[in-house]
């Protein structure tokens, strides 16, 4: 069960707007819980090129899938075999193969080094999540992988692996890990584009990474940057559901019968997204509109789920609102400065 000790931490969603890996590094410890950075600068750390390292028939000058490729059929059979083997509990140096590249994620092992010698009780890791990541995959005719159910579970069982993979590698730092799932794409979820892909699909995707991460003692967050359906969100029963609270509290609080209910659950988390990371607000957006905004927040919320404001905030966590990959280093410090601000406000109501 997760501890107690997450109520009212900080945390980042993971990317930074660096190319100098020891200055992403010493951004990312600003953070109670550090997350290795992201990198987006390089075009090989977007989510969607990140991720898709190792995917049989990927064609990175496309950024597509050649379902041709002579060794797709191969490689989809090992996908399935790799999975059936660590789901026994095989592992055998299998989740090695699952690792992102230095190419692909520079500053994953120099993080987990610092980590272990830096004075902090959990790390954290970030993965695309399977719905964004089988929606912007296509094949070479321009179909999304998400509406080709076989390829679809592929997906799936990639990412577990990758996710599985990432985990053992943080958990070799001796802190206990959380792995967010980051779903830009589901705020297209209920569209006329997906409108053959039903919610339960949806949840059952979630659910297979989360379940397979959670039996191993991982912690699993579900980050979405906009609005989506909360309640699917809910129902995939991650640990924390993280969203972007500054600009979009009014509709995740709609969701409030299914929040109680989800955070009636031990060791149900949410995460605060309370200092945007979009320049336009943030440079509109000074520090007493955005303290006035979450205390406002705080305390709408705690009604509509009937929780005291202690309450909820021990089952809360605070963030910026997404990610910082486009960000200046200004800006950077600047989001930094204000979340650190108000968690000493945030801990005053604690």
């Amino acid at each position: 069960m997760p501890s107690p000790e997450l109520a009212c931490k900080t945390t980042h969603i993971g990317s930074l707007p660096f190319e100098d890996i020891e200055t992403a590094l010493a951004y990312a410890f600003k953070f109670d819980i550090p997350a290795w950075p992201q990198l987006p600068k390089f075009k090989s750390e977007g989510m969607i090129i990140q991720a898709c390292e190792g995917f049989p028939g990927f064609d990175k000058a496309v950024e597509r899938i050649d379902l041709t490729h002579p060794n797709f059929e191969e490689g989809l059979f090992r996908i399935l075999e790799d999975y059936q083997r660590v789901i026994a509990d095989d592992y055998d140096g299998i989740l090695t193969h699952y690792l992102p590249s230095e190419e692909h994620a520079r500053a994953l092992r120099p993080f987990a080094e610092k980590s272990k010698l830096y004075p902090c009780s959990w790390v954290k890791g970030q993965i695309t999540g399977p719905f964004t990541l089988s929606s912007a995959l296509k094949d070479l005719e321009g179909q999304s992988l998400i509406f080709i159910p076989d390829l679809r579970e592929l997906v799936v069982k990639f990412l577990t692996l990758k996710a599985l993979a990432q985990a053992k590698v943080l958990s070799e730092t001796k802190k206990r890990v959380i792995i967010f799932l980051d779903e830009p794409g589901l705020a297209g979820f209920g569209s006329s584009g997906f409108l053959t892909i039903t919610k339960a699909e949806v949840i059952s995707m979630l659910k297979e990474i989360i379940q397979n991460l959670r039996q191993r003692g991982f912690l699993v967050g579900i980050h979405v940057c906009a609005n989506t359906d909360w309640d699917l969100v809910f129902q995939s029963d991650p640990d924390i559901v993280s969203f972007d609270s500054f600009n979009f509290f009014e509709k995740f609080a709609i969701y409030s019968k299914e929040l109680s209910l989800f955070l009636k659950e031990r060791g149900r988390f949410i995460a605060w997204g309370c200092v945007p990371t979009d320049k336009e607000n943030l440079e509109r957006a000074n520090f007493d509109e955005i303290e006035n905004r979450i205390l406002h927040q705080l305390e709408g919320l705690s009604s509509l789920v009937s929780l005291s404001i202690k309450e909820l905030l021990k089952q809360s966590l605070f963030t910026p609102s997404c990610g910082m990959g486009s960000l200046s280093s200004k800006q950077v410090d600047k989001v930094v400065e204000y979340l650190q601000k108000l968690q000493n406000i945030i801990f005053n109501l604690a």
